[in-house]
């Protein structure tokens, strides 16, 4: 999916959107760090690291990166355990750890963690999504103080477009595979239906009775009643017929 392109992100933010595109949800998150760490590292003066955990309706987790780096390990194991910003972030609440030499107090192994892992600073931010998705945005850097003030409040503008980025890809994503499955759908009803009128057409007999017919030997043969009726189509003149789709006015 191609959005229009955000290049003047710095703003509101009411009007931009990300060009976030990708086959998965996961492809959808991870173009979203990707656009979000080049943008912040440039804002920051600074490169950074980021990762978001993407915490479907089912509940199961995904947390991904541009690129392999400890940043993924360390939100993995954030949200496990939950006893960091970024599990902090995915109920909702912002949280920031600023610098490694004043360890924050709430989360003492996770600050451990962190300085192993060779960062000074995070941020976690709280993505607001819809049906059923929550998501954190969480920012990795060297540098003791990078997200002091001045730069979190531009991050947090900048995690408002993100949000309604992603809200929109996923809402996309979901629309497509509601439209594959409707299709597909009509697709076999279109075959079974045709399939009915052959036999109906050679043994005199009601659809019920037709259909009755493809279903026993869909039995007999381990195939789907679809699969029967598009064989029996394929050795007709016209073949198996295509399923129409007309759009509402």
């Amino acid at each position: 999916m191609l959005i229009e392109q955000h290049k003047t992100w710095l703003g509101s933010g009411s009007g931009a959107l990300l060009d976030i595109h990708g086959h998965s949800e996961a492809a959808l998150a991870r173009a979203l760090v990707r656009i979000t760490v080049s943008a912040v590292g440039d804002l920051a003066g600074s490169p950074v690291e980021g990762t978001v955990t993407l915490v479907r309706p089912d509940g199961t987790p995904c947390t991904v990166a541009h690129g392999e780096g400890p940043a993924v390990e360390l939100s993995r194991w954030d949200q496990r355990t939950g006893a960091g910003p970024t599990g902090r972030a995915l109920g909702g609440r912002l949280s920031i750890v600023l610098n490694h030499r004043r360890p924050d107090q709430r989360w003492p192994e996770y600050v451990g963690n962190l300085t192993a892992a060779g960062f000074r600073s995070a941020v976690a931010i709280p993505l607001q999504l819809e049906r059923g998705y929550t998501a954190a945005l969480t920012l990795y850097s060297a540098t003791p103080n990078m997200f002091a003030p001045e730069i979190a409040g531009k991050v947090l503008v900048f995690s408002g477009v993100a949000a309604k980025s992603l809200r929109l890809a996923l809402k996309y994503r979901a629309n497509l595979a509601v439209s594959a499955e409707n299709r597909a759908t009509l697709a076999a009803r279109t075959a079974v239906d045709t399939a009915c009128g052959v036999i109906m057409g050679r043994n005199q007999c009601s659809y019920e009775t037709a259909f009755q017919i493809l279903t026993q030997t869909s039995r007999q043969r381990n195939l789907t009643v679809r699969e029967v009726a598009e064989d029996l189509l394929r050795v007709m003149p016209g073949g198996v017929p295509a399923a129409y789709f007309k759009a509402r006015a």
